[in-house]
């Protein structure tokens, strides 16, 4: 197990935000354009997609059971293909649910690189560390070694810095 002074650790965090402050049109801006764009075209696409097929596949179910109504197939086939049709339909569904929750995510995503890029484009550099701005924007410290470590963002980027 690696040890840090905190000292370290607070003036890589210093340096690191006066390095964001000074190049954030560079690094977060771009950034921030392609979370907003890639995030909802893409994903609204693919959901739409889903669906369609979700819809399809209701409608081969019904056909199906008409089919077993009016004794056009047997009993067994019916369950296969049933069976197969609902396995088919939970696995769209829960493809829909874990894309709506990566949506919910890059929005999260999008709220805190706006809210990072408006700190930043203030200009303000950190003259010493600041408690306030560290719980605002880190989500936790990855120790690479002792002369690095990481920043991970909320807003999903990392930040090595070396110490």
């Amino acid at each position: 197990m690696l040890y840090l002074r905190d000292d370290d650790i607070k003036m890589a965090f210093a340096t690191m935000i006066n390095k964001l402050i000074y190049c954030h049109k560079l690094v977060l801006k771009p950034y921030l354009e392609s979370l907003q764009v890639n995030t909802s075209d893409e994903t609204l696409l693919r959901i739409q997609h889903l669906e369609t097929l979700l819809e399809q596949n209701a409608e081969q179910r019904e056909t199906l059971y008409k089919l077993m109504g009016q004794g056009y197939i047997d009993q067994i086939l019916f369950t296969q293909e049933n069976n197969a049709l609902l396995t088919q339909e939970n696995e769209f569904r829960s493809d829909i649910e874990a894309l709506n929750r990566s949506m919910t995510g890059d929005t999260t995503k999008v709220y805190e690189t706006e809210r990072l890029m408006h700190y930043c484009e203030r200009g303000k550099l950190l003259l010493e560390y600041s408690e306030d701005l560290f719980e605002l924007f880190v989500d936790h410290i990855e120790v690479y070694s002792r002369q690095s470590i990481g920043f991970v963002l909320h807003c999903g980027l990392t930040f090595k810095e070396r110490i």
